[in-house]
């Protein structure tokens, strides 16, 4: 039975990224924290955890990263940031 084109599944790629990639003004979905140390830690305390929708308020510095939580700013240091993964949430809708 011939399926017509429109009504085929698409298979959509949707790759993961580290934070530290992410520019300012996208907002992203955490989808994996692969360290853990006391940064990590303390990021999760304050809420960072997988699943989590968060907006890429600026840049610092030396590649640190500064997030938007619901009405409070996290600061991310630029190791913490290259091991926290992330997807755009544009992205994540696909395979929501």
């Amino acid at each position: 039975m011939n399926t017509p084109p429109d009504a085929r599944r698409r298979t959509v790629a949707i790759r993961a990224m580290p934070l530290s990639n992410a520019a300012a003004g996208e907002t992203v979905r955490v989808v994996r924290i692969r360290a853990v140390g006391p940064e990590i830690q303390e990021m999760i305390a304050a809420g960072l955890s997988v699943g989590r929708v968060c907006v890429v308020f600026s840049q610092l510095p030396g590649g640190g990263v500064l997030l938007a939580l619901d009405d409070r700013r996290l600061a991310v240091g630029c190791a913490a940031a290259a091991e926290i993964w992330v997807r755009l949430v544009d992205a994540c809708r696909e395979d929501s």
